[in-house]
């Protein structure tokens, strides 16, 4: 399947496939945004395929109310729109590939996109010739060289007048910025694509070496990263380990150099936040975990034992009339006289206080979870089981001594937090 804009780029690409006896079918998208010219462009897709018998599939897009919806901006929009349309019908229709007409001058502009957007040296690598379904055959070309065949062969192609309006950065680029760059280097494609070749080998090393780093000072798992500090402080590429391993949780150029320069001053407890994760600078650790929708200050609401299976976490719960003391911060022994249904479950809030295991008198959960030197992260994930207003148990770190078994306990309530 090819991407067919009816534009020079795709119109050339449609022909050399054409020549060279390629099965394949066009696929044209109408983003409405350029009103009676937009529509104008599908009609040309379609009469164009009508006359080279090609077959071909069009779909309009209400992008602006796209925009509206998800909030990017109108060429991400449209890029989201496309690439999704483009997946559905290679599912559908079994495509092998699913072709672009990408060429070097393009390459030139994503490179420049990307070193002006900080994206380190993945971003130096150039648009990729072969991404999964995705292929780019027309990357080894020049726009003057792809101009020349359209003339020679007296080609016709629609010109999209959004191209010409530089308030697009791509666009901005093309017409202002790399003009000037091919007075000094006229052979500009040419190089930058050298360049990349060389860029990609970088990459390799540099992936290479952050692989052996990751095993030595990072812990991680499906939710969450820890990245040793003292490893990391210690390590003579700390900021470039930093952007490697924080750049793919969508933490940009400037917001890296933040937490590197805030490691040098050891404060401990500052966050950090990008779209979609969060990053801890604790005593010991650079913690990340993923940004969660944010459970609710809700209580849950335990009228009999059955109820501990509707929590957003696991509790095991069981009634015996056993003794045996079992330890572990995760497991919680109850007098089963001592506790009134309905319990409640709820997040610890300033002010809770209770009186923990083996001690005569209260203390407050705040001053309790610092001497336990829990992370930020794990003390805003800390619950309670609550008798009416009462601690009974900081689930998942201690009881309340009010509540444990003794000599005359008849029936005990063991509870078991699943990590």
């Amino acid at each position: 399947m090819l991407a067919f804009s009816g534009g020079v780029d795709s119109v050339v690409l449609a022909m050399l496939l054409k020549d060279g006896g390629y099965n394949f079918e066009l696929a044209h998208c109408n983003f409405k945004l350029r009103g009676k010219e937009s529509d104008a462009d599908e009609k040309f897709c379609i009469d164009f395929a009508g006359k080279n018998k090609l077959k071909i599939r069009t779909r309009q897009f209400d992008t602006k109310a796209f925009v509206k919806k998800t909030g990017t901006s109108v060429q991400m929009a449209a890029r989201e729109l496309r690439y999704n349309w483009f997946m559905e019908l290679a599912k559908k229709n079994k495509y092998n590939f699913i072709l672009t007409a990408h060429h070097a001058n393009d390459n030139v502009e994503t490179l420049l996109i990307n070193l002006i957007r900080g994206t380190g040296i993945n971003g130096l690598k150039g648009i990729p010739k072969k991404q999964n379904l995705i292929a780019r055959p027309l990357l080894f070309a020049t726009k003057e060289s792809i101009l020349a065949f359209a003339k020679k062969n007296k080609l016709k192609y629609r010109e999209d007048s959004s191209n010409d309006e530089v308030k697009y950065k791509r666009n901005y680029l093309r017409h202002e910025i790399i003009p000037g760059l091919k007075k000094l280097n006229p052979a500009l494609e040419s190089t930058f694509e050298n360049n990349i070749r060389l860029f990609k080998q970088s990459a390799k090393v540099v992936k290479q070496f952050v692989n052996e780093k990751h095993k030595k000072m990072v812990v991680e798992d499906k939710n969450s990263l820890k990245i040793n500090l003292k490893k990391l402080v210690a390590e003579e590429s700390a900021e470039l380990l930093l952007f490697e391993w924080l750049s793919p949780k969508g933490f940009n150029a400037s917001q890296i150099e933040q937490i590197f320069e805030n490691l040098s001053k050891a404060q401990s407890g500052k966050l950090f936040f990008s779209e979609t994760h969060k990053a801890l600078i604790d005593r010991e650790f650079i913690i990340i975990e993923t940004l969660e929708t944010k459970t609710p200050d809700k209580e849950f609401l335990i009228k009999d034992v059955k109820d501990f299976k509707k929590l957003p976490f696991t509790i095991l719960a069981d009634v015996s009339a056993s003794k045996k003391i079992i330890s572990g911060k995760n497991i919680a022994q109850i007098d089963l006289e001592k506790p009134v249904f309905p319990l409640k479950i709820r997040k610890w809030k300033a002010g809770d206080k209770f009186m923990p295991l083996g001690m005569t008198g209260y203390k407050k959960i705040s001053d309790f979870l610092i001497n336990q030197k829990l992370n930020r992260f794990e003390k805003d994930n800390i619950w309670l089981l609550l008798n009416k207003n009462e601690v009974v148990w900081v689930i998942g770190q201690r009881l309340d001594d009010r509540y444990k078994i003794n000599a005359s306990t008849k029936k005990i309530l063991k509870l078991e937090l699943i990590k």
